[in-house]
């Protein structure tokens, strides 16, 4: 009888497993065959059967692995930039005697003193100011003078009037024009100035170029 597919199978099996051994193969009395890889038992037919060592097995190669580039090192964080200097606050004050305006830096200017005949009234001559009997005294060479005074009532009788400006806080737009007219000014001095003066003019150069960084 004919060995079944199976039994080759077993005996690849066995030949795969082994390197260079004897294989058994054991018939019966019914024509039964098997392969074993030890004797076959004393009730079988045995014969053996040499198989040659197997080829060795090439390892399969291995596949560079590619790594990945390393990180750059992290950078240290860039320092923050120095704050702005903040525009000055400044006021637009108008001037009571003839209405024009100015800037200024205190929103509050001083109370001053002008005649009434800067502002359209009629007013009294030195004459009749200090005319004997009516005014205070005579002011004239080789006499004493008049002390003048500057308290309250004392304007009043000279014909003297309290003013004060009126001041509003300037708008950014108007500040940032102030400022611009104030380095145009600085500019054209510092091009003839001498060095004591230019001393003075540089530090207020870089002041105001600091404060239009923020026009």
């Amino acid at each position: 009888m004919k060995p079944s597919p199976g039994l080759f199978a077993i005996l690849v099996c066995i030949a795969a497993g082994a390197a260079a051994e004897d294989v058994y193969k054991c018939t019966n009395a019914e024509g039964d065959v098997a392969y074993q890889d030890r004797p076959c038992p004393a009730s079988t037919h045995e014969s053996q059967l040499h198989l040659p060592d197997a080829a060795p097995s090439t390892p399969a190669a291995v596949a560079p692995v590619e790594t990945a580039p390393a990180a750059p090192p992290p950078q240290p964080a860039p320092e923050p930039a120095p704050p702005r200097a903040a525009l000055p606050s400044l006021f637009i004050c108008q001037n009571s005697e003839d209405g024009s305006t100015y800037f200024s830096e205190n929103g509050s200017p001083p109370v001053r003193y002008v005649p009434l005949g800067t502002l359209g009234f009629p007013g009294k001559s030195l004459g009749q100011a200090y005319a004997p009997g009516g005014g205070s005294g005579i002011s004239a060479p080789g006499v004493n003078p008049i002390p003048i005074s500057s308290a309250p009532r004392d304007a009043i009788a000279t014909q003297l009037t309290p003013l004060q400006d009126a001041c509003a806080p300037a708008s950014p737009a108007q500040t940032c024009g102030y400022l611009r007219k104030q380095y145009g000014e600085v500019e054209h001095k510092l091009k003839r100035a001498f060095k004591d003066e230019r001393a003075v003019l540089e530090p207020r150069e870089r002041e105001l170029q600091a404060q239009l960084d923020n026009c």
